[in-house]
């Protein structure tokens, strides 16, 4: 070992060396502990963010599926035993309904939602019974329904049948939508098509399906049945061509409904000319009411600004066997009409 060798000298150089490397190690391993703490806390951020938009999804996802929960649905949604008494309901049927779930379960739904019709065998009267003895044939129905306040709407039903562990039907459930616009809407558009839109009447087509099926009918069960053809006019040799206002069609209009039957029809088939159908009516009584219409046009004393009078002309067709179509009557009332002529019968103002 050389004489000026210092061991101390030595030792603490060796020290030195190593606190310095220590040193330089800590450094780095701060370095990147830094490093790992600020990727740790991007990763944090990135999934709190991550957890806010999942909230946000489950949050809407809750939104849109809220109408389908029973509690805060707008669908209707009622429960009936076999004898169609209310077991359930949910809250949105008690406020269209106007009662409170107490006034509805346990009470008969006819009588109560459901309003009872005059006729005995009327198609809603039974219908819980229908379904819980055909369910496959009333999966879906509608329904003239009627609130607290007395005000009828319409509630188109989705039905299921529930089963006991023995296979008995023990309970319905029925899950509606209010329909009330869409009826009317359809209400609307059948009584425009059907009706003739200055007078009211039976237009052309309603009354060609009318007298149709009212002349099966007569055949079926042998009954009369007669078809009337009025034509209005004016008294002494007025033009042909003259026209008649609508408030003179109107008053003979309403001349006619008040000289027949409810179970009468009357439908306008061209611009003055009517057709009366009248069930289980001879040719005989026909005339009659013929004469009825005609004697009451003449007591109105309808006139027109130049002071001519209206008068009537009929034309008469009755069922006379069972090979007879409609168009076979309408047409022998037609012929019958053009060869009645021009009434001759005097009119004077009325007061004159």
């Amino acid at each position: 070992m050389p004489a000026n060798f210092d061991c101390f000298t030595a030792v603490q150089g060796f020290f030195l060396a190593t606190t310095v490397l220590f040193g330089i190690v800590c450094l780095i391993l701060l370095n990147r502990l830094g490093g790992l703490k600020k990727k740790l806390s991007d990763m944090l951020e990135t999934l709190a963010a991550k957890d806010k938009e999942l909230s946000k999804t489950k949050a809407d996802a809750q939104t849109l599926l809220s109408p389908f929960i029973p509690e805060t649905s707008r669908s209707i949604i009622v429960s009936l035993d076999p004898d169609g008494i209310i077991t359930d309901t949910n809250d949105y049927a008690c406020e269209l309904f106007g009662y409170t779930k107490d006034e509805l379960i346990g009470q008969k739904a006819f009588g109560l939602i459901y309003p009872l019709h005059a006729e005995k065998e009327a198609l809603q009267n039974n219908i819980i019974q229908r379904i819980f003895a055909n369910p496959k044939l009333y999966v879906e129905h509608e329904t003239e329904n009627v609130k607290k306040s007395g005000e009828h709407f319409w509630i188109s039903w989705t039905n299921r049948i529930m089963y006991d562990d023995s296979g008995k039907p023990t309970e319905l459930r029925s899950v509606g939508f209010d329909i009330t616009k869409r009826k009317r809407l359809e209400e609307e558009l059948k009584y425009l098509a059907s009706v003739d839109p200055q007078t009211g009447v039976l237009n052309r087509q309603s009354t060609l399906e009318s007298g149709i099926r009212e002349l099966k009918r007569s055949i079926r069960y042998r009954r009369d049945f007669s078809v009337l053809i009025l034509q209005l006019d004016y008294f002494r040799g007025a033009d042909a061509q003259a026209v008649f206002s609508d408030e003179i069609v109107h008053q003979v209009v309403s001349i006619i409904q008040q000289s027949i039957r409810d179970s009468d029809y009357i439908g306008r088939i061209g611009d003055v000319e009517f057709a009366v159908l009248l069930p289980e009516t001879s040719k005989e009584h026909a005339w009659v009411v013929a004469d009825r219409i005609k004697q009451r046009v003449h007591e109105e004393n309808l006139h027109n600004d130049n002071n001519l009078f209206v008068t009537t002309r009929f034309g008469l067709a009755e069922k006379t066997n069972s090979k007879e179509t409609f168009d076979d009557l309408l047409l022998n009332a037609l012929a019958d009409l053009s060869k009645s002529g021009k009434e001759k019968t005097s009119k004077t103002k009325k007061g004159s």
